[in-house]
């Protein structure tokens, strides 16, 4: 940072910011950035710019395209500035059309609500038993916010069930959490990490209050992809198909992922088959972001040249021992070397 001229106190609360924003403590990196925009620094762009990051990362679109404003009225042509309003304005977007189906503000039915068992345990945390699945809500929230999860799980369990013709025939334990507040020792997962299917679903979200429902929407579909691609497949999907499915599924692609990759191709750092079908926590971090992506942008390719059934097909033949390459080339025709590493428009 360029702070000389800005008081050590302020400047300490900004070395803060960047070190909690690191931890993926989002909560507490904004904390941090107000006291010391408080203190001083008021006419430094690009601390605004950092603050917007850190409140789009908790779901706070509104609030952080007007940090960028600010950042944009001290320094109009900032590309740091540009680039991140332009990519926040498209993940507002998609998050917020995932969830527009749904009246969010219709309440919860008086059935429901007493059937919505309160754990009073220390934290407090909420219980729905369902026929298709078991919730676990860790962290404070309202019982509409409990009302509207139940219901996207629903809709997720019918559309994804049709999507790949497979239901779980047992009730799926979900846990949702809220971060906030925890440091990364105490996380159940990497901090890049905000969900994890492991025979059960678990969801972690950052945020000083309620859960933004979008974002947690994608994250239980994308999950809850893996899960069904585990029943169909018995475990033995290649990872760069199972993660491409629930990527693509899960929610559309973002520009700013598109860019992203026609950067890649330009620059030739496309990762090949043998990388993306290793486990993506293994990877460099460096590598990690583009492997979700060519992995989305591969099964989107597949999904716009065959029909879905072929799809569907091909996670039946791995299910049944075929090896993936055999059951690659029964389905689509194609040998894998065959299928190309990216498709961008």
């Amino acid at each position: 940072m360029h702070l000389r001229h800005t008081n050590s106190l302020a400047l300490s609360h900004f070395q803060q910011a960047t070190l909690s924003y690191g931890q993926a403590c989002y909560v507490e990196a904004i904390q941090h950035y107000l006291a010391g925009l408080k203190l001083g620094a008021a006419q430094h762009h690009y601390i605004y710019a950092d603050l917007a990051k850190a409140y789009e990362m908790v779901g706070e679109w509104d609030t952080a395209l007007e940090c960028l404003d600010i950042a944009l009225r001290l320094c109009p042509d900032s590309p740091t500035a540009l680039r991140r309003k332009a990519r926040i304005l498209d993940e507002k977007a998609c998050y917020d059309g995932l969830v527009c189906l749904e009246d969010l503000h219709k309440p919860p039915p008086q059935g429901f609500l007493e059937r919505l068992q309160l754990d009073t345990t220390t934290p407090a945390k909420y219980v729905v038993d369902s026929e298709f699945f078991n919730l676990t809500c860790h962290s404070r929230m309202t019982p509409q916010t409990v009302w509207n999860i139940c219901r996207l799980i629903h809709r997720t369990y019918t559309e994804l069930g049709e999507i790949l013709g497979y239901y779980p025939i047992s009730p799926v334990p979900i846990s949702i959490t809220n971060t906030n507040g925890t440091t990364a020792s105490q996380r159940s997962l990497p901090k890049w990490a905000s969900g994890c299917y492991d025979g059960s679903i678990r969801l972690l979200y950052c945020a000083a209050g309620e859960p933004v429902l979008g974002i947690l929407y994608a994250l239980l579909r994308h999950e809850w992809v893996h899960l069904l691609v585990y029943h169909l497949t018995n475990g033995h999907c290649p990872v760069w198909l199972d993660e491409g499915l629930a990527r693509s599924i899960a929610r559309p692609m973002f520009q700013s992922e598109r860019l992203d990759l026609q950067q890649a191709v330009q620059t030739k750092r496309l990762l090949p088959f043998a990388a993306l079908n290793e486990p993506f926590s293994q990877l460099p971090p460096k590598y990690r972001r583009l492997a979700y992506i060519q992995s989305a942008a591969i099964v989107e390719y597949l999904a716009q040249q065959f029909d879905f059934s072929e799809i569907r097909k091909l996670l039946h033949q791995v299910g049944n021992g075929v090896p993936t390459e055999i059951a690659i080339e029964q389905a689509f025709g194609l040998t894998l070397q065959e299928i190309p590493l990216v498709s961008t428009p």
